[in-house]
């Protein structure tokens, strides 16, 4: 009965493993920006000339097996002092290598919340 109920307990903390974790680079859907998720951090890079825009730290919040949900830490120079500010990430799985990526949050460019949603692909 022990080991019944242990192998029912492993089965069912298994099924977080099949939670999403995106690794590697996405291009939008647009072709304009490259998203790297690196262990922990997203970086948001211009296709084109690769230079970095945004670089976030990753802390998940939600997680299901389709959607993660993150809190996102940037730091940038504003008025040559460090700033910081914190935004949701939240990514979507659609199908294959195809995700959703959402933002909300107040933008680092701006004096207003924004929401922005970008199909993203998988680059090989």
């Amino acid at each position: 009965m022990k080991k019944l109920l242990i192998l029912f307990l492993v089965l069912c903390c298994s099924f977080g493993a099949h939670a999403i974790e995106p690794k590697g680079k996405y291009l939008s859907q647009s072709g304009e920006l490259m998203f790297r998720f690196s262990g922990d951090s997203l970086y948001v890079d211009i296709a084109q000339s690769q230079r970095t825009v945004s670089a976030f730290k990753l802390v998940k919040s939600k997680d299901t097996s389709s959607t993660a949900t993150y809190n996102a830490y940037e730091s940038y120079l504003r008025d040559n002092r460090v700033t910081y500010r914190e935004v949701l990430i939240r990514v979507t799985w659609l199908k294959n290598d195809d995700y959703l990526l959402e933002y909300f949050g107040k933008d680092k460019d701006r004096d207003y919340n924004t929401n922005e949603r970008y199909n993203i692909r998988k680059v090989e």
